[in-house]
This record gives structure tokens, sequence and C-alpha cells, in this order.
């Protein structure tokens, strides 16, 4: 078997080559902002990533050299030829675009057309011909022996445009034997498809079915946790510098081949005991798909534990999760117990003033919504199990609310008795530690943005039909909190019961976090700002996230 050869080139280096677009590939699909975000990256050396070709046949890496041609073009430099295989007029025209017609040159294909469009009117070309100077990528030409429609399908399946993670693969296969990149290639490629199962290829069956669901991690995001998992303690969870921060800290150490096989490792692990979103908003283990599989309440137990992290936006406990998870085995207590004990550790770190946060209105840091909900929902199934009542005391249908609750991202703080309404029931004014009566913890709740502008000013009897039809199972329920609330309380809700609620809410809170004592030091005032500038930050990306 013949090997394929990888070489490394500047435009400079390639001019005069001729590159054919065979009848497989798609049509150019960049858009503006693509092209933008190659001009300004920035750096003195801009690697675009692998460019795969076979006698002169682009396999992989179209797009991009597509891009370098017409940015070529715009600035009057001759760097290589291009054509598509399928004969048409665009050939001619691309053959003769140039600097004085690259406006007025009409495509068969719009995309070329919207592409030339935007250079022509939007981009400096000193900048561009810097960028052309700077850019490099490797040319992987393919030994004969490999069927280029093969090949291509399997490094570009599903691929719709240039992503980090696939500038990182290329980086990646520079360093691997050539007898290797094949394979690691498709293995990379499923690893990447995050809303799969990944089956190495090795063990993967012509006829065996891949359920898709939804991850609740992107790819990119993944390999920064890989990277932490093994000890690379420095390596960033932020992806904005992710090419760089591997280079840097992965691949200049040598370490390429050893990285990918651990990826694969930690990949496996993740699908073995991490959930998924089915398509249909429902939850999923991957051992559910064995029917030979019985679903324990202790499913349910490990998912809610870990909705709770998931909806906080931060990666770092999966950090921590896949570190621990193979010592954990297939024990799920084990690993309820593991991931109940990060959570605490992380809030004692940062939480010394609790009643000071929770009682700051819309301000009031959402954790703690959902971190309650999980505990009302985790005091509901024990309570349930002894059938001794005290938090859900004479609460209706309480089997159907523990079946039916899920803690989902929601973000917006709902107040009970409405605002608007604050000279009602004695939530005017100031308790005695000056702080506005209607923001007591006892009267707020998390809900949806959109459910709470639908909401919005209402009656508190309106608002008690929402709850009813959560119970109904009418809609999904958003807040055991509101729930417990309006279930208990409702006869009279008032700033009284708001308060006891609140202080019900509050002990909960304390007892899991170990907090005995009620008068708590008053943190450093710097501390509490920190503290609520990073809870601030978290609630803006769930604001985002859910539009």
């Amino acid at each position: 078997m013949s090997e394929n050869k990888i070489a490394k080139y500047t435009l400079k280096g390639i001019k005069d080559k001729k590159f054919i677009v065979p009848f497989f590939q798609r049509d150019y699909a960049w858009e503006s902002q693509n092209l933008k975000d190659l001009i300004d990256d920035g750096q003195k050396k801009l690697y675009i990533g692998n460019i795969v070709v076979k006698n002169g046949l682009i396999i992989d890496g179209q797009q991009r050299l597509m891009s370098l041609y017409l940015l070529s073009k715009f600035v009057g430099k001759d760097y290589f030829e291009i054509r598509y295989e399928v004969d048409d007029s665009d050939n001619k025209k691309l053959k003769n675009l140039n600097s004085d017609n690259f406006k007025s040159t009409e495509f068969e294909m719009s995309s070329l057309n919207d592409i030339c469009y935007f250079l022509s009117r939007n981009l400096n070309k000193n900048e561009i011909e810097d960028c052309l100077e700077n850019v490099y990528f490797t040319i992987t030409e393919l030994s004969d022996d490999i069927n280029p429609g093969k090949y291509f399908e399997a490094m570009n399946t599903n691929k719709q445009q240039l992503k980090h993670h696939e500038i990182l693969k290329a980086k990646f296969f520079e360093k691997l034997s050539s007898n290797t990149v094949l394979d690691m290639a498709e293995n990379w490629d499923n690893c990447s498809n995050m809303d799969s199962y990944f089956v190495e290829k090795k063990y993967l069956k012509d006829n065996s079915i891949q359920k898709e669901a939804k991850s609740i991690i992107k790819f990119e995001d993944f390999l920064c946790v890989v990277a932490r998992v093994i000890g690379v303690d420095d390596m960033p969870l932020d992806t904005k510098y992710l090419v760089r921060n591997f280079e840097d800290k992965i691949l200049e150490t040598g370490k390429s081949e050893e990285f990918i096989k651990e990826l694969f490792k930690y990949r496996a692990v993740f699908d073995k005991y991490l959930f998924k979103r089915n398509f249909d908003n429902t939850y999923i283990f991957k051992r559910e798909l064995d029917d030979k599989y019985k679903s324990t309440i202790d499913d349910k137990k490990l998912l809610m534990i870990q909705l709770l992290f998931e909806v906080q936006n931060s990666n770092e406990w999966l950090v921590s999760y896949l570190k621990e998870c193979e010592n954990l085995g297939d024990d799920l207590n084990a690993h309820i117990e593991f991931l109940e004990n990060l959570d605490k550790e992380k809030m004692q770190e940062r939480v010394q003033d609790l009643e000071n946060l929770l009682n700051s209105g819309t301000s009031t840091p959402h954790y703690f919504f959902y971190k309650l909900d999980y505990l009302l929902w985790k005091k509901l199934g024990e309570e349930m199990a002894n059938n001794e009542f005290e938090i859900w005391e004479g609460v209706e249908s309480k089997q159907s609310i523990y079946d039916n609750f899920f803690i989902t991202r929601t973000g917006s703080v709902e107040h009970i008795q409405p605002q608007s309404k604050a000279s009602e029931n004695d939530f005017e004014g100031v308790d005695e530690n000056g702080k506005s009566k209607i923001d007591t913890f006892g009267n707020l709740a998390l809900i949806s943005s959109s459910r709470n502008s639908s909401l919005g000013n209402k009656a508190v009897n309106e608002k008690k039909a929402v709850v009813d039809n959560w119970i109904k199972g009418k809609q999904s329920i958003q807040s055991l909190k509101m729930l417990l609330a309006f279930q208990k309380y409702f006869d009279c809700w008032n700033y009284d019961n708001a308060e006891e609620h609140g202080k019900d809410m509050i002990n909960l809170l304390k007892e899991d976090l170990g907090i005995t004592s009620l008068e708590i030091e008053d943190p450093e005032e710097e501390d509490l700002e920190e503290y609520l500038e990073e809870a601030l930050e978290e609630e803006a990306l769930e604001e985002d996230l859910e539009k």
C-alpha cells in the first residue's frame, strides 16, 4: 500500500497548480461572515487546515480554496486555478475574473455572486493582501489506491463550514503516520458528532443503527474538557482560541496521537454516563437503548443532578465528573453522591451571606432557584417513600409532580405577588433590614421569559390557574417552589405567608449546604460583588440561550 503525501504550503507555493471541484462536492457555501473572520483573525501566520486532493481533484477543502481564489482575484493576484468538474459557464467566468470585472461578473451559482458583491463593497484590499501573504495550510495528496468518493464521505459527512475543531483535526493529522490517517479521520468525525453515540470504526457494524439525540455539550467544548481531564490543567474551557491553545499545550508537546486515543476513550465514557435530549425534548441515557434494560428511579435521580449542573452554563463539573466516572463504576448511587458533593463544595466556597443573596428580587442568582427545585424534588421522593410528609404535606398529585418535573433552563425571576400590586396584601414598603418586601425570597420563582411576560402583572389567582395546569399535566412544571407556594398558601397569599414560605426554602438550602447558624458573618464587600457579577453574567447567557 502506497502512502499519502503531506506537505506544508503558502499560496506562493502552489502557484500555477490546477484544482478541480468534483461533482460530488456541494456548491460554494461560505457566507460573508466566514470570509470576514478569516481576514480579521489577527494572527501573523494563519493556518487554515488541511486540504485533501487526488490528482488535483479536491476531496476536502474546496470551500477554503475557492475562498482564497476569490480573495486573490479581488486584489489582482493569480496564485492557482480552480474549476468545476461539471462543465458549466461559471468555469470561464472564474478563469477570467479580475479586480476590474469583479463586481460586474454574474455567476450561475448565486453564492458566488453574493460573496463577490460583499467583497467589492465591504473589505479593505490591503487587509486581504496581508491575509493572503500570511495564510498557510497543508495539502495531503492521496495515494493511488484510495477511492476519492469514499474518502470524501468519511471526511465530509455533515460538514457545513470550516469550524475550529476541523482546523484542529487537520493539525492533529499532520502529526500522524500516514497509515493511520484514514481510520483516525473517520473516528474523529464520528466523535465530533456529539448528537450520536460514538463507536470506533473497528467496532462499528455495517448494519448498526446510530441513535441520535441532542448532546449537552458541543465538540469543541468537549475537546477542552478532555484536555483538562488528562492533566492539561491550564487548558481554558473557553473555545475562543481553541486552535492556538491546542497548538501551545498539546500539539507542540508531541502528544497528538496520545490525545486522540484519550479523546475517543472519554467520548465513550461520556456517552455511557451522561444524558442526552431526545428530539421530542425528553431525556435518555445510552443504557436505556438496550431493550433488556429496565429504567429505575436511580436513572431519574442521576438525570436530575446532571440537569442541575447543565443549566449553570459551565463545564467545570464535567472535568471533575469524567475524571471520576471509571472509579465510580456502574453504581448509580455513587455517581449521584459524587455530583451532589461536588455541587455542595462549589457553593460552600462561594456563598457566605445566603439570605442577603436570596432576598434580592430579580437580582437573586438563578442557581439558588435551580438548586431549590432539585432539593424539593428530592425531598418529595423521600417523603413519598417513607409515607411521612413535612414540606409536601397537603399537596395534591404528588406522584404526578414527581414523575413529570425536570429541571430546565428558564431564566426569568417572577414575583408571585406582582410588583404592580405591591400595595395589596402587605407587600408595600421595606422590612426591618431595609429590603423591599415585594422582593422577599418567598415571593419569587424562576420561570421562562415567555411565561413571565404572559403572567406579568396578572393577579395571584390567575397565576394559580397556571400552576393548576402544571399539576394536571397540561403544561410543563417550571418551578416546584412556585407550585408549593400556591398549594400551601393560596387561600391567603400575603407578606407573612411569603416570609414563612421563604424561610422554609432558605432553611432547606442551608441544611443542604451545612449552614447551621441563622446569623451569617457578612462577607467582604468585594467577595459579594464578585459573586453577584458572575451570577449576572451567567443569567445574561441564560437569557441569550433561551431566545
